[in-house]
């Protein structure tokens, strides 16, 4: 017999409606997500200061963390740490999930290519980072000889700016006439830009480096 309740029909068995797929597959990845950020912050080899800002996974299952500082990926057991100021573009292809870092400075390697299985919001956090750090980047031109790309980087680890000489090819950074001009070039980029060097490379511009194969 049916069960009556005061101002209501009579109460009628509902049985219950699954959610839809779509909204499973979000939870999960919701999980996943939350879970690789702890993970990263539990086992990501930061520096006091910095903030973690995105994560990703990679085609191998290996964990990447973006920072305000840098990207960090394993490297067998250790991780490799990428300055943005070290890097000099970030390239990502969405149909084939690649991940591509060209590196700037001799302490980096020439590209890190990364395959993502899940990459979250790090490609765009990547590329935000490096636009950040990028403060001037000019070619120049010296009298009779090859050019040379004058770049000026922020360090967020440090809150300063530092500059690098890259030398073009058939340009000889030991000879010291052409070092002499570049150390002038730079003086003159320095002056017009108003952006001066905490860590200013001169006497002896050790920053000069030559082209990267």
């Amino acid at each position: 017999m049916p069960v009556h309740i005061k101002g209501r029909g009579p109460r009628q068995n509902r049985r219950l409606v699954p959610w839809p797929r779509w909204v499973q597959v979000l939870r999960e990845d919701r999980d996943r997500h939350a879970a690789a950020r702890a993970e990263a912050r539990a086992h990501a080899d930061l520096r006091p200061g910095e903030r973690l800002l995105a994560v990703a996974c990679a085609a191998g299952g290996d964990l990447l963390a973006a920072t305000d500082w840098a990207l960090y990926h394993p490297t067998g057991q250790a991780w490799a740490r990428l300055g943005w100021e070290q890097v000099d573009r970030v390239d990502w292809d969405e149909g084939r999930q690649v991940l591509i870092l060209t590196g700037l400075t001799p302490a980096v390697p020439v590209r890190t290519v990364l395959h993502l299985a899940k990459a979250w919001d790090l490609p765009a956090v990547a590329a935000e980072r490096v636009s950040w750090a990028k403060v001037f980047d000019q070619r120049i031109s010296l009298t009779g000889v090859a050019g040379a790309r004058v770049v000026a980087r922020r360090i967020p680890s440090e809150a300063h700016v530092t500059w690098l000489v890259i030398a073009g090819h058939g340009l000889d950074p030991g000879n010291p006439g052409i070092r002499a001009e570049l150390e002038s070039a730079l003086t003159e980029l320095q002056a017009v830009t108003g952006i001066e060097d905490a860590t200013d490379p001169r006497p002896g511009l050790s920053r000069l480096r030559p082209t990267r194969p």
